[in-house]
């Protein structure tokens, strides 16, 4: 027979199932908020880090945009700048709805790339530049297009140019005015120099001795040879240097040629060391053809140093 629990014990049993119930849900509430709290925690510090990368960005952006703005210039600011890291500047006056103008304009940077004079151009078509020029001059005049004129520091004009001009006249009139050399050209200039009274003393050997006797065909092939190798370490020396671009074509050709006039001068030697004048004289033709082109180019280099 089995027994039945007593009242006090049934109430026993709920009351402890209502506190175990109880404490789970209190424990329950615990974790939750616990959890939501990290939750906060994270968020609060995600966004307390990308707030300051965002506002840097926009920042370099604006100044990025600022930066690209002020680095375009034009007219009279553009001269000043180009005059601060040029002795003299060419400035092409034109009116960019012109052919003609935008032609001579073209030959106005070209003629002043050749001396290595800054330039700049005033396009007289926009209404700003044209009264910046006319307050620039004080005399509307000369601000006439297509014209150049040639500035010196510190912002002096020296020389102006009416009408079209080709890129030669535009440089001789520059070089007129201040005849400036290229670092690279006085360096040139200073290597033949070195070897300017050397080559002259042997090749007056070479002119003097007497081809009729052995002794005179040997005293000009020494001569000859030593020419040569002057020549050869000349050119070697020449050949370090670096033209500027306008330049460097006819530099090339002009080092070249010294090469090959050194080449022949070797070969002549050997013919009069053999007695065959036939050959001997049809290279020094050679020669004396060679430095006559060797002379133009020199000259058109500022390296009369160079000529012969």
């Amino acid at each position: 027979m089995k027994s039945t629990p007593s009242p006090r014990v049934r109430f026993l049993a709920v009351l402890a199932l209502i506190l175990l119930a109880g404490a789970g849900a209190f424990l329950l509430i615990q974790s939750s908020s616990g959890s939501s709290s990290a939750s906060d925690t994270v968020g609060t510090r995600v966004t307390s880090h990308t707030t300051p990368q965002t506002q840097t960005t926009t920042k370099q952006g604006s100044k990025s945009k600022k930066s690209k703005r002020q680095t375009s210039v034009e007219g009279i600011a553009a001269l000043d700048a180009a005059l601060v890291a040029h002795p003299l500047v060419v400035v092409s006056v034109y009116a960019r709805n012109v052919a003609t103008d935008t032609e001579a304009m073209k030959e106005a940077k070209a003629g002043a790339a050749n001396v290595g004079a800054g330039f700049v151009a005033f396009n007289v078509f926009k209404e700003k530049l044209a009264r910046q020029l006319t307050s620039l001059l004080g005399d509307s005049s000369k601000a006439t297009n297509p014209g150049v004129l040639i500035f010196k520091r510190p912002r002096t004009l020296a020389f102006a140019l009416q009408g079209f001009a080709d890129s030669q006249v535009v440089a001789q009139a520059a070089q007129n005015v201040f005849p400036h050399k290229e670092p690279w050209v006085s360096e040139a200039y200073l290597i033949c120099a070195r070897f300017s009274a050397s080559l002259g003393t042997a090749e007056t050997k070479a002119t003097n001795a007497d081809l009729s006797t052995a002794a005179g065909r040997r005293r000009a092939a020494v001569a000859l040879e030593q020419a040569a190798t002057l020549l050869n370490q000349e050119a070697q020396a020449l050949s370090r240097v670096r033209a500027n671009m306008s330049k460097a074509k006819n530099y090339a050709r002009l080092v070249a040629d010294l090469k090959q006039v050194s080449t022949n001068m070797s070969s002549e030697a050997e013919a009069i060391r053999r007695n065959d004048q036939t050959t001997a004289q049809a290279t020094e033709q050679k020669n004396t053809t060679l430095i006559a082109t060797m002379n133009t180019l020199a000259s058109d280099l500022q390296l009369t140093t160079c000529a012969s």
